[in-house]
């Protein structure tokens, strides 16, 4: 009888031990936020890519404390959707990003990054700066366009981009300067070389034509330097307007 007696209190103690180790939950509203999911990438930026204008984002954040934690979604500095899971269009340009969590506690917690939106086509009321054909070279006078050809640009336009990548089997496919066999295509936009008007692109995967906003800084930018160019490597330059 004592040898099951002891049995039965060891079987007992076994299952306290293993209760003990199963997950429970630890969530409270004075935890620190933490924003688990979308992923930051190497740059610690999100980056967003829509073809068109009808093109929606989709994407939902995961948060920790979740039961006390309300995700907010700010474009271009304004909020445009609370809640978890977002589901929006935006107009054809590039958009700041900020997804931020805030616990009942007020505490908060960030990420940043950026939406691109591509035009779909050059709208037929567009402007048409220049058309043609050029190999964007990584030379800021190979397209480059002075203060006077843009004067009759305004703050808030969208500059559209009609570009081609070039196949594989071309010779301005492949940078001499960084090694010959870098693959890579890229816009990049400067009022000079220490100056960016449009930051460094990558184009590869990038539906033609290419959108982004000349903004107040980018004009200011322009009419201090005299000028601005647009450079990069593998893509050949077709038309650029604006509307």
């Amino acid at each position: 009888m004592k040898t099951r007696f002891f049995y039965i209190v060891a079987l007992a103690l076994c299952f306290v031990a293993c209760e003990n180790k199963s997950p429970f939950d630890t969530q409270s509203p004075d935890d620190d936020p933490r924003i688990l999911r979308p992923y930051e990438t190497t740059t610690g930026k999100l980056s967003y890519y829509l073809e068109n204008d009808s093109t929606p984002l989709i994407d939902s954040v995961t948060v920790t404390p979740s039961r006390y934690t309300t995700v907010y979604w700010y474009v271009d500095d304004s909020l445009v959707y609370t809640g978890n899971k977002i589901n929006m269009c935006f107009p054809a340009g590039n958009h700041s990003l900020m997804i931020e969590a805030v616990t009942t506690a007020g505490k908060r917690t960030a990420r940043y990054g950026s939406i691109t939106v591509g035009g779909g086509a050059i709208k037929e009321d567009a402007i048409v700066l220049w058309e043609g054909s050029k190999v964007l070279k990584w030379d800021e006078n190979n397209l480059k366009f002075t203060k006077e050809d843009m004067a009759e640009v305004p703050v808030g336009a969208q500059i559209y981009v009609e570009f081609t990548v070039l196949p594989s089997g071309d010779p301005n496919y492949y940078d001499p300067d960084f090694g010959g066999l870098n693959e890579y295509q890229l816009l990049r936009v400067i009022s000079d070389w220490d100056n960016d008007i449009l930051p460094e692109v990558h184009m590869g995967e990038m539906a033609s034509p290419y959108v982004f906003t000349f903004d107040q800084e980018d004009k200011d930018l322009l009419e201090s330097k005299g000028s601005m160019s647009f450079v990069g490597w593998g893509l050949t330059i077709t038309k650029i307007a604006y509307k």
